[in-house]
């Protein structure tokens, strides 16, 4: 058995890894295992990587509410040809917060090398929270990059395994005139309901088992039979950026002629009890903003009285949009410039005033505790 791993240990290297699991895993794997131990106490209780991933889990302070892990790469970026897996399990009553340090760089992709992937399997248990704010990240010119998130809900009919996913994306350096020169972008989210027994479809191929239940048989794709060993599927949501893919709608128009200007988009995936305050929060802001034909910003001749986030929003090129799929809350953030969307969103979690004062005991600091917001400021 795995020796458990206090809440304030911190693995800077593979060799500090706590598991017999750790001389096993591939390069680029990782295991996150989070478990609360009696009477109450919130444990790492396994913390794995292997090069080029890197997870540091700094010391909580005594009131911490959650654990925190930084998903960190040698050189703050990830090269051509480089795969992460990254498995994550959280307990029964436990809370974890991922996040990075800056953005994820990704860097070109070279002509003999595969694309850049980066995969995630996160495990939720029944009254389990977890929240994912990483920075952004920056593919740059001539890269090709594959993200594929999927979290496991255990408990879908209670809404008691939580979750709030930012996901984003922004243009490579500007200062170089990488103004979405990418090759390809692919970064998908899937959220299953799973039952508390079943295996994880990354724990059977990485494990190796040699249970034939675990082989999928009869006709179908692999996607498919994926699905039936993960349980059902609930929400995907997919964005795809690909500069060699011309628009034949307009006249064809090239990636970068197709943003519009935009220079980053991302999507929140909020779902679960803890956060309904906050659901409802947002849903009513979307309530509130202005429709075209209905309100004007430039005047103060409406019904109602325009707030100061609703016109910084509009002066930082915000477009955003929110809609409830299957019990969670889809929302979509768009700007011209990352300040501005940084505190946009910063300002939808922390449940913001109209005066732009954040809720001191809002959804995320009330469930997480302060300071998860490092990301957004």
């Amino acid at each position: 058995m795995a020796t458990p791993l206090s809440a304030g240990a911190v693995a800077n290297s593979p060799s500090s890894t706590t598991s017999p699991l750790a001389s096993s895993i591939s390069a680029g794997d990782g295991l996150i295992h989070v478990r609360v131990l009696p009477p109450s106490k919130l444990t790492l209780y396994q913390l794995n990587y292997k090069y080029p991933l890197k997870l540091i889990s700094p010391a909580p302070t005594q009131w911490a509410k959650s654990l925190t892990v930084f998903v960190l790469s040698y050189g703050g970026g990830l090269v051509s040809g480089d795969a992460v897996n990254l498995r994550v399990e959280v307990e029964d009553r436990g809370k974890l917060c991922l996040q990075t340090q800056g953005t994820t760089k990704i860097f070109k992709q070279t002509p003999s090398s595969p694309p850049t992937v980066q995969r995630m399997t996160v495990r939720i248990h029944p009254g389990a929270s977890f929240l994912l704010l990483p920075d952004p990240v920056q593919p740059f010119a001539e890269s090709n990059y594959i993200q594929h998130q999927t979290f496991e809900l255990e408990d879908t009919a209670n809404d008691t395994s939580s979750l709030v996913v930012l996901d984003w994306v922004t243009e490579g350096r500007a200062a170089r005139d990488e103004h979405w020169s990418l090759h390809r972008f692919e970064s998908r989210n899937e959220v299953f309901a799973v039952s508390p027994n079943t295996i994880n479809e990354e724990t059977v191929v990485n494990g190796n088992s040699n249970n034939d239940n675990n082989t999928a048989s009869g006709n179908g794709s692999d996607e498919s039979r994926k699905q039936k060993k993960r349980g059902k599927l609930l929400l995907r949501d997919a964005m795809i950026l690909d500069s060699r893919v011309l628009s034949p709608a307009n006249d064809g128009e090239t990636l970068r002629e197709r943003q519009d200007g935009q220079t980053i988009f991302s999507t929140l995936i909020i779902r679960g009890k803890p956060f309904e305050e906050l659901i409802a929060y947002i849903k009513a802001r979307y309530a509130n903003e202005p429709r075209i034909g209905q309100k004007r910003w430039d005047t103060d001749d409406d019904s109602r009285r325009h707030n100061r986030i609703e016109i910084e929003a509009r002066n930082s090129g915000i477009m955003w949009a929110a809609s409830s799929v299957r019990g969670f809350l889809l929302v979509k953030v768009s700007g011209v410039e990352m300040e501005g969307v940084k505190r946009f969103i910063r300002g939808l979690l922390g449940q913001v005033d109209g005066d732009g004062v954040a809720k001191e005991d809002g959804c995320i600091v009330r469930e997480f505790g302060s300071g998860m917001f490092r990301c957004l400021e």
